[in-house]
């Protein structure tokens, strides 16, 4: 006998509003923790470390070309892993959505209606 057909209708609906739960926290933990990040509480987890980019511009002759930085690497990374961190968020909220949807699922009554046919 497997565990699915031990459990009666108050044991789904347990199990469904566990789930719930479990899909709402992970919900309102990704909208605030991308909140934090965007508004600069906290910074963005360092995923990537980028180099900055600089170029040599020409000088006159006899006086040695000067480096010029085009975007710091300090900044560049921050924004690549503030994009990483929005793409996860995004995937932990979504599948918060999908466990909250499986609890909802579990929880809602279900109705059967018999016709005999004389």
């Amino acid at each position: 006998m497997g565990i699915f057909e031990r459990m009666n209708l108050k044991d789904y609906k347990t199990v469904g509003y566990v789930l719930l739960i479990a899909g709402l926290i992970m919900i309102i933990y990704s909208v605030l923790s991308m909140y934090s990040v965007y508004t600069g509480g906290s910074p963005a987890p360092p995923v990537i470390t980028m180099n900055s980019v600089s170029i040599s511009l020409p000088t006159g002759p006899g006086i040695p070309p000067v480096q010029t930085e085009l975007i710091s690497g300090i900044q560049s990374s921050k924004l690549v892993n503030m994009g990483i961190w929005f793409a996860l968020m995004t995937f932990v909220a979504s599948a918060g959505g999908r466990i909250g949807g499986l609890g909802t699922k579990l929880i809602r009554e279900i109705k059967v209606e018999v016709k005999h046919e004389d």
